[in-house]
């Protein structure tokens, strides 16, 4: 057997906009194929400025019936409230050995058992996974709002804690109580822009291949930064991601042009779309070369 072709990604300079502790399963997996991965973090995820309405929920997790969890960070905002919670002297610990059965510990310390747990994409189910919840549903389509209409049958009448950022969008929790369900939405996480990048940073975007968006916070910091002139315009050569239709639909909306976004929130799906792209003007640059 021969050598295999270089992948379209070999040689690319990728820029990552999320948070550097989120990015290492992308960097590892665009270095495989032969890409240079570069964090770029353009927004903080902070703690609550307020725990009480998400300790109260947590403290009594036993009258819900479903959570919902729209991202990896409202993950891990959960776990971690758990851990000090449960493990006050100790925590926060990074991951409960298994959630599942330290939720048993509520208000009246009742097992819940009636609660589920709904989780937006592969990515966020995963992450749920690693931090010991039992999923009970994945969303489709990778968005909150086509998760609920998924799952509107279970959703009716039923109470829900939506723990979420302190900038989520608003039009989830009234989609939820149009189907007559009994909303909580916590902060379990705020979101902070980043306000400036430093010389390394702006070369990175000077001289990248692509650059991803995984967050409409993250196209409005970057936006902001380019507005500042702390970033340059991206030149038309740069290929410009989103994770999903949310971001693709965030950036137009900042006057930033979206080259494509992944059919799926995962890792996986965002570098094959990737490579595909590249691969598409690779065969227009040696179809135009042919014919000139």
């Amino acid at each position: 057997m021969g050598d295999q072709p270089p992948s379209p990604l070999a040689g690319k300079r990728v820029v990552i906009t999320r948070a550097e502790s989120q990015s290492a399963t992308l960097a590892r997996a665009l270095r495989a194929h032969g890409a240079e991965a570069i964090s770029l973090p353009l927004i903080q995820i902070l703690p609550p400025l307020d725990y009480v309405p998400l300790d109260g929920a947590l403290r009594d997790l036993g009258k819900f019936d479903w959570l919902i969890f729209t991202s990896q960070n409202a993950v891990t905002g959960v776990s971690d409230r758990l851990a000090v919670l449960l493990n006050p002297t100790e925590a926060p610990t990074p991951v409960i050995p298994s959630v599942a059965r330290n939720l048993a510990w509520s208000a009246n310390h009742t097992t819940p058992g009636s609660l589920r747990i709904a989780a937006v994409g592969e990515a966020t189910s995963e992450a749920a996974q690693r931090a010991g919840f039992e999923v009970t549903y994945v969303g489709q389509a990778g968005t909150a709002a086509t998760l609920v209409y998924e799952l509107a049958p279970e959703l009716r009448g039923k109470r829900v804690l939506l723990p979420r950022s302190d900038r989520a969008a608003g039009e989830l929790v009234p989609r939820l109580q149009r189907l007559g369900a009994e909303v909580s939405e916590v902060i379990a996480y705020r979101t902070s822009d980043t306000t400036e990048v430093d010389a390394a940073g702006r070369q990175a975007v000077a001289a990248c291949s692509a650059i991803l968006f995984f967050s409409p916070s993250a196209v409005q910091s970057f936006a902001a930064l380019q507005k500042s002139s702390a970033l340059n315009s991206l030149t038309d050569s740069v290929v410009v991601g989103a994770i999903g239709p949310v971001t693709s639909v965030a950036l137009r909306n900042a006057g930033i042009r979206c080259d494509f976004q992944a059919s799926a929130p995962s890792v996986e799906e965002i570098v094959a779309t990737l490579a595909v792209h590249f691969e598409k003007i690779s065969v227009q640059s040696a179809s135009g070369a042919n014919s000139s």
